[in-house]
């Protein structure tokens, strides 16, 4: 009986939001908070998380956390990730930068995923200009969707998604290409972004079109697909090689991406016709500017 008394009393006397009940699992708030965050809100209107950052008893990030659980959407502290500060996509979902590659998310999903497509490659004319931090972000939004993601790393040349992700690189694309690794052991899972894999470039070869040239390649994106919602591909800029062309021809899907005041009207071209060589079509073109 007296256990019981005891747990009545520390019962806050109004309901608690869902939001509150979250802050208080987090171990953000007390018991006691509650009250005074509920006075808050009968005083000023506000709504819960609001009056609990204007009582300074939470932080806006400590909200955001709390909305990711509540909508079960992905979202993770800098303080507590090693991935890159740019992976905006997990860290900030709410700002308006973000808010442009679910713009672009929305894009391909009616232009290209939504048509029966799975796969789509990602190209830029020079490096520097961003493509890999676009698809990156991309997938991380795709993922938040609740869309089974598989990012690639395809440019067996400069690798770069791995150091995005924080992950190893030892075995990747290039090494279930010359049968060291299966694609099961080589794919990395993101424990705190669900529905997303990355599959690395794995070991840089010293023959990467020989090897992407391979029936082995063709028929790990044949098998993805029938795991996968969306495939995306980050590729070789075309001024390195012509790597690209390949993912082209195999996605059938392309993004270009440029970089603003960065790349030229000729590079632009170059980078249209490489693909017009192939039986891949241009579903999109992205421009960032940073």
């Amino acid at each position: 009986m007296t256990i019981k008394h005891h747990i009545i009393d520390t019962l806050p006397k109004h309901p608690i939001s869902r939001i509150g009940k979250c802050l208080v699992e987090m171990g953000k708030i007390s018991i006691e908070d509650t009250e005074k965050i509920l006075k808050k809100q009968n005083e000023t209107g506000q709504r819960f998380g609001d009056a609990a950052i204007s009582l300074g008893l939470v932080s806006d990030e400590d909200i955001k956390v709390a909305l990711s659980q509540q909508f079960d959407y992905s979202f993770i502290t800098p303080a507590n990730s090693t991935y890159h500060k740019d992976l905006r996509a997990a860290y900030d979902p709410f700002s308006n930068q973000v808010e442009s590659y679910r713009g672009l998310r929305s894009q391909l999903l009616f232009r290209w995923f939504n048509e029966g497509f799975k796969a789509v490659s990602f190209i830029a004319s020079n490096r520097g200009e961003g493509a890999s931090y676009l698809v990156s972000n991309l997938a991380v939004a795709f993922a938040q969707l609740g869309k089974k993601t598989l990012l690639i790393d395809g440019n067996l040349r400069h690798p770069r998604i791995h150091e995005i992700f924080n992950l190893k690189n030892k075995f990747g694309l290039s090494d279930i290409l010359v049968d060291r690794v299966s694609v099961i052991d080589a794919l990395q899972h993101l424990q705190d972004i669900p529905n997303l894999s990355v599959l690395s470039s794995g070991t840089v070869p010293p023959n990467p079109q020989e090897l992407l040239g391979r029936l082995t390649f063709n028929q790990i994106i044949k098998n993805a697909s029938t795991v996968f919602d969306v495939i995306l591909i980050d590729t070789p800029a075309i001024s390195d090689c012509s790597d690209s062309q390949i993912w082209s021809s195999l996605t059938k899907g392309v993004v270009m991406v440029s970089r603003l005041h960065h790349t030229s009207i000729e590079d632009l071209k170059v980078l249209k016709r490489s693909v017009d060589l192939t039986d891949a079509s241009v579903i999109g073109a992205v421009v960032n500017e940073f």
